[in-house]
């Protein structure tokens, strides 16, 4: 009796997982993006980031998103060459320093599907990532290039947020691609960059 039971129970557990819905996803995302530093006289320069994504997704009408995130970014404003060693005596003193910053994050993001026609569905999403930068590099005609790392750099860590609307196609069952642009702004941060980023992103159900 007791080994009849023992079967019925483990054919019931296969049974309940054979026939459960897959709500983890894994995958994978490559961005590129358009940035500009909140200053004077900012340039609007590309970049470019990717990382792995982690994916909840049991409702159908959204799901959440985690993982690990590296950007490249870049654009030059009209600032004090503080860095270098120069004490600014006048606000003439200020001069065009590009930065070249890469960072790190952990992004957490909200997907919205108000919408579904067959495999197509428009997508909303809302986004917060918390960053560290990771390496600085900054140049200027005047003083040359000045590479800085670790606690060399002044304000590492970085919060952004952002809003995005875009696209997903199922390609498959449990595969499904998502095309999000989207806007996004650093806060509290001493380089506070703006971006434009366009992130194509393949996610795959694994259970």
């Amino acid at each position: 009796m007791i080994r009849k039971a023992l079967f019925l129970a483990a054919f019931m557990a296969f049974s309940l997982t054979a026939g459960a819905q897959i709500n983890l996803y894994l995958g994978g995302n490559l961005q590129a993006n358009y940035s500009w530093l909140r200053g004077d006289e900012a340039t609007f320069q590309p970049g470019f980031g990717g990382g792995f994504s982690f994916a909840y997704w049991e409702h159908e009408y959204w799901f959440v998103k985690a993982g690990l995130n590296y950007s490249y970014k870049s654009s030059s404003i009209l600032e004090y060459p503080d860095d270098y060693g120069i004490v600014p005596t006048s606000p003439d003193d200020r001069v065009h320093i590009t930065f070249t910053e890469q960072s790190v994050g952990i992004p957490l993001t909200f997907y919205f599907r108000p919408y579904e026609r067959g495999p197509n569905t428009l997508l909303i999403a809302g986004m917060m990532q918390v960053g560290v930068v990771v390496g600085l590099k900054e140049s200027t005609e005047e003083y040359g290039e000045l590479v800085l790392k670790g606690d060399q750099i002044k304000g590492r860590v970085k919060t952004n947020l952002g809003l995005g609307v875009g696209y997903q196609r199922q390609l498959d069952e449990h595969l499904f691609l998502n095309i999000i642009p989207s806007f996004n702004v650093d806060l509290r941060s001493v380089r506070a960059y703006n971006s434009i980023t366009l992130t194509a992103e393949l996610i795959f159900g694994i259970y």
